[in-house]
């Protein structure tokens, strides 16, 4: 007998019928910083997705940063900005605990505005600020992985990536710029020797049965990997966070939300990163104090107070000609206006508790939809 041969994926028929969706956001800023005004159309991010199949979504991000890149050879004119592919993978769910993150690009997923940064999922003008010089946020890299919800426990999920690693070839780790400039590029060739593994664990209890839990959210993600600025000598480097938030529901607090967050980096060999004021760690955190007023159709106001900072100068040990420079400490305080959940406008102010220059004054307005 005839065997019957399988039938093909009805991938390209199902996607035909669902067609492609665009999501998208952006920012632009007003910013007054050491007494000079200028304007910032910071993001222009346009979210192509497909869904495949009822299993498979494939999902790209495509960003335009500060006006993008003058059409010259170099890139390099009146535009000082970037044109980037941020997200480009296929998420396919293998079962209802696990979804393969195919080989792409993705975002690591340490500290959630890593992962989530759209303007309406902040309160501040700007990013936090260890979200720059700790955590560089946008942080992608080339990766795969797994992610899924874990079983038996609900609100928790789990994700696993195994990625590229962080790279000297655009900059070195510094105590001027932390880790920000070894964001790597996505076609470095032989600028690490080895691969980086971020492993995160989060909880959303908006849907527990208890009612104390609906308001808590929270993460605890690990990054482990290599770093190298010449052929002869490496470090280890290890990230972790930990952050949490929780909105009260109900009581004498409620529309009250508390956020913190945490983040250490570890250098297992100092030496072997050249600026010698880098030591063994560098640490971000931020505490934040909101209130959310409802009123009108749908609108919310959002006054906070953020207290925020960075230190990429600790523990230099016996590293020849460490001198530790000192952490950079801020207050940040303002209010989001939400006109509707799709656009939101922003005024705070960022101060410095350490150097009066870096204060700053900025107006912001978002949208994402």
């Amino acid at each position: 007998m005839k065997q019957q041969q399988a039938a093909k994926p009805d991938y390209l028929k199902q996607a035909a019928a669902q067609g492609l969706t665009f999501n998208f956001y952006g920012e632009m800023k007003w910013i007054n910083k050491k007494g000079t005004d200028y304007m910032d159309p910071h993001r222009f991010v346009l979210i192509p997705s497909y869904k495949l199949s009822d299993y498979a979504i494939f999902t790209s991000e495509i960003e335009i940063e500060h006006g993008g890149v003058e059409d010259t050879d170099d890139g390099e004119g009146r535009f000082d900005g970037e044109l980037e592919i941020e997200q480009f993978y296929i998420d396919a769910q293998i079962n209802d605990w696990a979804t393969w993150r195919s080989l792409g690009i993705s975002l690591i997923p340490v500290g959630t505005i890593n992962q989530y940064h759209e303007p309406d999922l902040f309160y501040s003008v700007h990013r936090p600020i260890m979200y720059k010089y700790v955590i560089p946020s946008t942080w992608m890299e080339g990766s795969t992985g797994f992610h899924g919800d874990v079983p038996q426990v609900d609100g928790l999920s789990y994700f696993f990536l195994v990625s590229q690693g962080i790279s000297s070839q655009n900059g070195q780790i510094n105590d001027t710029d932390g880790v920000r400039k070894t964001r790597p590029n996505l076609y470095a060739k032989g600028d690490n020797r080895q691969l980086a593994y971020t492993f995160r664990l989060g909880y959303d209890g908006s849907g527990s049965d208890k009612e104390w839990l609906k308001g808590f959210s929270g993460s605890t993600s690990t990054y482990i990997g290599n770093y190298q600025e010449n052929t002869t000598s490496d470090t280890s480097a290890i990230l972790w966070d930990i952050e949490g938030k929780y909105r009260f529901h109900s009581g004498a607090l409620k529309n009250f939300e508390l956020i913190a967050d945490y983040a250490r980096w570890h250098f297992g060999d100092p030496d072997s990163i050249a600026d010698v004021n880098v030591g063994e760690s560098m640490e971000g955190h931020r505490l934040e104090l909101a209130y959310h007023w409802a009123f009108g159709a749908g609108q919310e106001l959002v006054p906070f107070f953020r207290y925020e900072g960075y230190d990429t100068s600790e523990g230099g040990g016996g590293k020849a000609g460490f001198v530790e420079t000192g952490s950079s400490n801020y207050l940040t305080y303002g209010v989001s206006w939400f006109l509707n959940p799709s656009m939101v406008i922003k005024a705070a102010n960022r101060q410095s508790l350490d150097d009066h220059d870096s204060s700053e004054f900025s107006l912001g307005v978002g949208w994402h939809f």
